[in-house]
């Protein structure tokens, strides 16, 4: 009788363990976080466009957390997001171009979702473009699950 219990709870804290790793985020080196920026003279200038936020690697899917998009005084930008495994692109996200007045602004997007469970293996690289439309200026963070941090041009 005593060992069917013990057997019992065994079963219950291995299945209840179970459930709980597969609902955490991976445990890697991968990036927490990202900056992305357009800046004027191919980095050399003032900054035109950012956009900030957390990632949040999990098995097939990442989101990206508090996201927040900056637009200079006097300019306008908007910026992108791709997901991709290899050479397929698994979800994507973008806005539509933002303008600041006489003073630069902050804007709030929250989370972003991007899911990759259509491919086995999901998603492993996160890129993030942010334009300029005002200078046509481009900058960008990309970030693969394998690295510790993303790599940004053109700071």
């Amino acid at each position: 009788m005593l060992r069917r219990r013990l057997l019992r709870v065994g079963v219950t804290i291995g299945v209840v363990a179970a459930a709980l790793l597969g609902m955490s985020p991976a445990a890697n080196a991968a990036p927490s976080s990202f900056i992305a920026a357009s800046i004027h003279g191919g980095g050399a200038g003032a900054l035109a466009a950012e956009a900030i936020g957390g990632i949040a690697w999990y098995n097939r899917s990442v989101t990206l957390t508090s996201v927040r998009f900056y637009v200079a005084a006097n300019e306008c930008g908007y910026f992108t997001v791709e997901a991709w495994q290899g050479g397929s692109r698994l979800d994507y996200f973008d806005i539509p171009k933002q303008c600041a007045g006489s003073t630069g602004r902050w804007i709030s997007y929250g989370d972003i979702p991007l899911d990759g469970s259509g491919l086995s293996g999901g998603i492993t690289e996160v890129v993030i473009d942010v334009y300029d439309s005002t200078h046509l200026g481009h900058g960008w963070a990309d970030c693969t699950r394998s690295a510790s941090s993303c790599y940004t041009w053109p700071r």
